[in-house]
């Protein structure tokens, strides 16, 4: 006789699984009130301020307020101005000694392959970099500055803008190209090429930089991206002016490089490839 094991049907379901830990939330961030990744060099804080507030440490950033040193800062005005940005980051605790804990910690663990964290830029790199940031910062005026460039009321803005808005951004377009064109010259060896060979890279990527430059000054709130002399378009605007059927292209660029937090350095440093790989 073929004896066959009997097994209860109860030892045939399975046991439900443990239930997951419900996810830690944490407090916003202490610096801009944006959506907190975690507790980073002693507060709780998004990805963009522990970055910037890292990069600032380790580079020894020194920056400037065009206002009065009191500048808002929360998610959307984060960008504007650098200098109010890493005194907040201070008064709320966030800790340089953490940063360079931080670093040595990283520079004692054995590294598989290189990783551009951990790169050290040499001298003459450095100081390219910097003549670079000048160059983007002398020709291209940050949201916080825009204040001294404006010369009319915000009203009267609007007037003209409903009057003649194709006139006003084809001044304003071409101010930004001899901005552009100033930028170029200030470059490192850029004036030692030929003018031929300068005028081509010029027409190049001269639209690249422009749309580069203004997608930097958008605000998301508002979905608008404002001039430098202060003047503030919205979606429809920007399509009437000029850019037609670009004008979605552009404020998706715009809305991609928002979780970049790019600063002046690194936005002057893309606006130099575009124009010398253009």
């Amino acid at each position: 006789a073929v004896e066959t094991q009997s097994t209860s049907s109860e030892e045939l379901v399975p046991s439900p699984p443990s239930p997951l830990p419900p996810p830690r939330v944490y407090k916003p961030c202490f610096v801009c009130q944006d959506k907190s990744s975690g507790y980073h060099y002693g507060v709780s804080a998004c990805e963009g301020c522990k970055g910037f507030f890292r990069r600032s440490i380790q580079k020894n950033m020194v920056y400037t307020c065009h206002r009065d040193k009191n500048c808002v800062i929360n998610k959307v005005t984060r960008n504007r101005c650098q200098y109010c940005r890493l005194q907040k980051c201070f008064e709320v605790g966030m800790s340089k000694e953490s940063v360079r804990n931080d670093r040595n910690k990283k520079k004692k663990e054995p590294s598989k392959q290189e990783s551009t964290e951990n790169y050290e830029m040499t001298a003459e790199l450095d100081d390219l970099t910097e003549k670079i940031r000048k160059a983007h910062q002398e020709t291209f005026p940050s949201l916080c500055q825009l204040g001294k460039y404006t010369t009319n009321s915000s009203a009267d803005h609007r007037v003209r803008l409903d009057l003649g808005l194709w006139d006003k951004f084809s001044e304003l377009a071409t101010k930004c190209i001899i901005k552009i064109v100033e930028f170029a010259k200030r470059l490192p060896g850029f004036t030692s090429l030929t003018i031929a060979d300068q005028i081509t890279l010029l027409k190049a990527a001269c639209l690249d930089i422009l749309i580069l430059r203004i997608c930097t000054r958008y605000t998301p709130e508002q979905d608008t991206m404002t001039f430098s002399d202060g003047l503030t378009l919205n979606r429809t605007q920007m399509h009437n002016a000029g850019f037609g059927p670009l004008t979605d292209l552009v404020f998706t660029f715009a809305n991609q490089l928002l979780p970049l937090e790019m600063d002046d350095t690194e936005t002057g440093l893309l606006s130099a490839i575009c124009l010398i790989c253009g």
